[in-house]
């Protein structure tokens, strides 16, 4: 059983590569949250995976609050997860073990994954050779972490560098996250691709177009990225900085 978050591909991705490795099921915790289904069997022997993304060095709130509320019936014979990240995880593996506690859960090893960034507020989105280059070492890198995990071993820890910096950073994630940023130009095709992507329902359309129904979302660009009119901006910079989806979630 392996449980995952994703706003532009990378995290599913690595999802169905560990579950078609493992023979598994993948679910969704946007879906988990959204539908309150909080109760999962696990079988005597099946291990336990997270993947999901790490958002400025830390958990994104749709893997806090969907694992904090998660009940499994059973002990998994491991706990494992994977963070993707565009650079570095920070302490995502420290705050993980923390919230994975208040569900009664251990996590025994934690592995990052270097996938192409899509916080483009902040950075360039990576052109196509670069995107593929980045996802060929990824692919090879879930291999590595794909044995790690049948042997089950302990994986990476995060050090005082990793903890300092996601003490600074997310707070900032964690009081931020507003809405209003958010902005869609007259390129915008009403489409309603940005409000069936949003992970915590935050967009609705009206008269054809989005708008923003809630103060905070989970920022995961998911509407922005996946918008095929790049119609959708956050702040000044995002116009410039073009746009990344995994090929996963197809071409658009």
């Amino acid at each position: 059983m392996i449980f995952y978050f994703s706003g532009t591909g990378n995290s599913y991705a690595a999802a169905c590569f560990f579950a078609k490795k493992k023979q598994e099921t993948v679910i969704d915790l946007a879906k988990v949250l959204s539908d309150k289904k909080f109760c999962y069997e696990i079988q005597e022997g099946e291990s336990l995976g997270f993947v999901f993304p790490t958002y400025f060095w830390g958990l994104p709130t749709v893997v806090v609050h969907g694992l904090s509320r998660l009940q499994i019936k059973g002990k998994p014979s491991y706990v494992w997860a994977v963070i993707t990240c565009g650079g570095g995880t920070g302490a995502s593996d420290r705050q993980l073990k923390a919230v994975a506690k208040t569900a009664g859960l251990t996590v025994d090893g934690v592995f990052s994954l270097r996938m192409p960034d899509n916080y483009v507020p902040m950075f360039q989105a990576p052109g196509k050779e670069e995107a593929a280059r980045i996802l060929k070492e990824a692919d090879r890198k879930m291999e590595e972490i794909g044995q790690a995990i049948e042997r089950k071993e302990k994986g990476e820890k995060s050090g005082v560098p990793g903890l300092l910096l996601s003490s600074l950073m997310q707070p900032l994630y964690r009081n931020g996250r507003r809405t209003f940023k958010f902005s869609v130009d007259n390129s915008c095709i009403g489409c309603g691709q940005c409000e069936s992507v949003c992970p915590v329902k935050a967009i609705a359309l009206e008269g054809g177009k989005p708008v923003w129904k809630k103060e905070r979302c989970a920022l995961c660009m998911g509407c922005l990225n996946r918008c095929p009119a790049e119609a959708i901006q956050y702040g000044k910079k995002t116009k410039k900085h073009g746009r990344y989806v995994n090929p996963v979630y197809g071409i658009r």
